[in-house]
């Protein structure tokens, strides 16, 4: 079975996220990521941000600090593979890379997230940051455990 359209749980959850009404988890609320502004594509397997940089983020001049970088790209391959669940899944983080090519100037910086491998257990998502010149930023490699929702609830 080869699915192209996003379920009807990922349909309603990105709904949300995207108009603001999705209560964000402390993380993602801490870092100051702005998913409902920053969010502007979705598709099964695929999301498109816009952060607008304007050096808020950085360690030096024009260089956004790494963590941030790391923060921002696991907010956004877990968006991604979110967008390629089944009803009743969910998924936690097995690794996280994270490739800064060049600095992260300011500016709007595009982050494109796309779904590699999707399996029944596991999926490989990446997502490439660029610049308004289009220079290639990062790229970010994510592995992902993907369980039951009941299976990731604290407790059990």
């Amino acid at each position: 079975m080869s699915r192209t359209e996003m379920s009807a749980q990922q349909t309603e959850f990105f709904g949300r996220l995207k108009a603001g009404t999705w209560d964000f988890p402390p993380g993602i609320r801490n870092l100051g990521i702005r998913p409902d502004l920053w969010l502007k594509d979705v598709s099964y397997g695929h999301t498109l941000y816009e952060w607008p940089n304007t050096g808020d983020r950085d360690i030096g001049d024009q260089r956004v600090f790494g963590g941030w970088v790391a923060g921002l790209s696991d907010h956004i391959v877990s968006m991604t593979m979110a967008s390629a669940l089944e009803d009743g899944e969910w998924f936690t983080t097995m690794e996280l890379q994270t490739r800064i090519l060049r600095p992260v100037p300011h500016g709007l910086i595009t982050i494109e997230g796309r779904l590699v491998s999707r399996g029944r257990t596991t999926g490989l998502v990446e997502a490439d940051w660029r610049d308004e010149k289009g220079r290639h930023l990062a790229r970010i490699t994510a592995a992902k455990a993907i369980r039951s929702m009941e299976e990731l609830r604290p407790g059990n």
